[in-house]
């Protein structure tokens, strides 16, 4: 099985969905599964019925009320919305995303999300992402059925790995350190909010939305990261009283 990729339903409506989930997940070798927000009583009788042998995957969710909690521990993060949106956000196509997965990211966690079936994901939810992803489909009709979205997704994956290894004993891939970017955020929103940056306050989750897909472009490292937070601290703690 693959250990270091997570599939995270948002606001999930239905529990088939997350049964169906499940099930082609383990058709296909992924087994961590996270629920964020789902709209649905768990454990679900419905959601285990038509996981069938992949009941364990249902049972064992992690629950999140939020997506910034269940990406708290992913280093890189894709998000699938049927469409392109006006915001400054680097978008891929589902054949892309494979093979940065498997060429790029090893060494990584992956976190590879999916909105719920009414309205998808939300750009609150998107600025929150490494990269956005969408399916090729005909242009009269876009909208996948949400595990139907992540099926294209698991046997992709699944069939590029095997093509480049003609083997099912490839290497697990390994776990990575919690996400830095996701507290550099924490930290920069903060220090910028107590200081009155984000005005006026109706404009604040836009603001957040463009900072935070800034700084996913430009693709830093655990170091710039760091380093970045060391800046924050040094201008929140600096005085210049104390100088002169």
């Amino acid at each position: 099985m693959i250990e270091n990729i997570s599939i995270i339903l948002v606001d999930t409506q239905l529990p088939e969905n997350i049964g169906l989930t499940a099930r082609v997940m383990f058709n296909f070798g992924i087994s961590n599964l996270r629920l964020v927000n789902p709209k649905v009583n768990l454990p679900s009788e419905k959601a285990e019925a038509v996981a069938v042998d992949a009941m364990d995957l249902v049972k064992n969710a992690k629950v999140y009320s939020e997506l910034r909690e269940a990406l708290e521990d992913i280093t890189y993060s894709f998000a699938f919305t049927a469409r392109h949106r006006d915001m400054n956000k680097e978008f891929i196509n589902s054949q892309e995303i494979v093979s940065e997965i498997y060429n790029n990211y090893k060494e990584d966690k992956i976190g590879v999300v999916f909105g719920g079936e009414s309205s998808g994901l939300t750009n609150e939810h998107l600025s929150l992402v490494s990269k956005c992803v969408t399916i090729s489909t005909h242009s009269n009709f876009s909208s996948l059925n949400l595990s139907h979205a992540v099926s294209v997704f698991c046997y992709s994956l699944f069939s590029y790995s095997n093509f480049l290894n003609n083997s099912s004993d490839s290497k697990k891939f390994n776990n990575s350190t919690k996400n830095k970017l996701i507290y550099f955020f924490e930290h920069l929103e903060s220090e910028l909010e107590s200081r009155g940056f984000f005005e006026p306050q109706e404009k604040m989750p836009k603001m957040k939305q463009n900072l935070r897909n800034l700084f996913h472009r430009a693709d830093l490292s655990e170091r710039e990261i760091a380093t970045l937070r060391g800046v924050v601290t040094a201008l929140s703690s600096y005085n210049k009283s104390e100088k002169t």
